[in-house]
């Protein structure tokens, strides 16, 4: 990198790292995805500049969280960077809303990743027309399931008002539809301290996996990210370990195939057989 140059940090072309704050709630950094960064930097350079907004002497971070650790990894003094001034945007959300914008549209965001940034998206879209408040069937017979039910109807509500916001077209491009943006709202309930303890193992990725999660109580999301950090392959799993139980055994397709089969009456057996006939004439030639 280049030497710091204090002519380019006043027209915004570059800027001394060491001047630039990033804000906490970040996702957490991928190692593995700064290095690549780093190595491709001392290749071929940084082609897409980060976005900062200038506050007084200081600079805050916008966009371009990995960028900025990759040149830190490769020790640069200076980083290329779009450099925004508070008349820039309107209000604090606008530039929460620049951060998760600019994320949202990257891959490498993670199935926990893009469930915070969705709900941060509804919160800040709540900001300008309004929340919904919405109540659940409070004939539940408990109070645990009320309060679950409650939750579920303001999600379900929110989730309507905040994908309507968008064309057919761009819930599809985006993946929001409002079925998709209750899950996210959903995973969005876990607090930051679990975000950010599971943000870098396998289950941050599995949205199936993190809903499970979260439909557990809260002392138990703590108990349950404690074995996954420890090694525990699931949820499942580790609810097991905590329950002192024997995990359910995961059957393979052809087992559960096989045992819904053996239900069937003879004749749907038969029709079974003769949808199935070329790989079954095909096994008995193999015998």
């Amino acid at each position: 990198m280049t030497p710091f140059d204090a002519t380019e940090l006043l027209d915004g072309r570059h800027v001394a790292v060491d001047l630039i704050d990033v804000p906490p709630g970040r996702r957490a950094l991928d190692p593995n995805w700064v290095t690549t960064l780093a190595a491709e930097f001392r290749d071929r350079g940084m082609r897409t500049p980060i976005e900062v907004l200038q506050t007084g002497e200081r600079f805050r971070l916008v966009a371009g969280g990995h960028r900025l650790a990759a040149v830190r990894f490769n020790g640069g003094n200076t980083i290329k960077a779009q450099v925004k001034q508070p008349a820039d945007f309107a209000n604090e959300a606008e530039i929460k809303l620049a951060e998760i914008v600019e994320n949202f549209m990257r891959r490498e965001l993670s199935a926990l990743d893009r469930a915070f940034d969705v709900a941060a998206w509804r919160d800040i879209f709540e900001l300008v027309k309004g929340s919904v408040k919405r109540g659940g069937d409070r004939r539940s017979g408990s109070k645990s399931q009320v309060e679950t039910l409650i939750r579920d109807g303001d999600l379900d509500a929110t989730s309507a008002k905040f994908t309507a916001n968008f064309t057919d077209a761009a819930q599809k491009a985006l993946g929001l539809s409002r079925a998709a943006v209750f899950r996210h709202l959903k995973i969005a309930q876990l607090s930051n301290s679990i975000r950010q303890a599971i943000s870098l193992l396998p289950i941050a990725d599995n949205q199936v996996e993190l809903l499970a999660l979260v439909g557990e109580p809260e002392a138990r999301r703590v108990a349950i990210v404690e074995h996954l950090l420890a090694g525990a392959s699931s949820v499942a799993d580790a609810i097991a370990i905590i329950d002192d139980v024997a995990p359910l055994m995961r059957r393979e397709p052809w087992e559960r195939i096989s045992e819904t089969f053996s239900r069937l009456k003879a004749d749907q057996q038969a029709r079974f057989f003769a949808l199935h006939e070329d790989a079954i004439t095909a096994w008995m030639a193999s015998r």
